[in-house]
């Protein structure tokens, strides 16, 4: 039983290890302006991974419960999640002079990114919502609202405070890993 509650939360984990890496990818960005494409390459299939574990699991849900919601949410937050990374690896092909992360705010390529995530994560909090207790979690519903609209405000903000975006994705990391909590009490 316990290796499935396991496997149940582990594409939140997962996804909490990826964010976590990707702010830490940022921060090295913003103290060095230098890019390893190795850790890149690791942090691309832990995403692969996490959205894979996420897609089984909602995909389980939709067909314990029966429920249309959860059958195109999950095919929903998989293309989401798929159009995602394709817009990501095409910005980062696009560069080919590497700017201060301050250059970046406003980009087109990263405002479509965060147009996506934003439906993609509202989404899922609202799978999550449907199928934990909403009033037992508030406040990781707070939590988690406040590191959406945080990620969404860093590319705004961004060229002003150029670690807005690294907190909002510690945040969004630590938000991530109450989600996958709040799936150990369900089924």
């Amino acid at each position: 039983m316990e290796a499935e509650v396991l496997i149940r939360q582990s594409g939140f984990f997962i996804s909490a290890l990826t964010t976590l890496s990707l702010a830490i990818f940022s921060i090295e960005f913003i103290l060095n302006y230098e890019l390893s494409f190795f850790i890149f390459s690791f942090i691309i299939i832990l995403y692969l991974a996490s959205l894979y574990l996420r897609n089984r699991f909602w995909r389980k849900v939709w067909k314990r419960d029966r429920k249309a919601l959860f059958r195109y949410s999950n095919i929903i937050i998989w293309i989401l999640g798929i159009a995602l990374l394709a817009v990501f690896i095409y910005f980062g092909n696009s560069q080919n002079i590497v700017y201060h992360l301050s250059h970046y705010a406003l980009n087109s390529y990263l405002i479509i990114m965060a147009a996506i995530w934003t439906v993609y994560s509202a989404l899922e909090l609202y799978m999550v919502n449907q199928i934990s207790s909403v009033t037992r979690y508030k406040n990781a519903n707070y939590l988690t609202i406040t590191a959406i609209v945080l990620v969404d405000l860093s590319f705004l903000l961004m060229n002003h405070f150029v670690y807005i975006l690294p907190i909002a994705l510690l945040l969004l990391s630590v938000s991530t890993v109450f989600s996958g909590i709040r799936l150990k009490e369900i089924y």
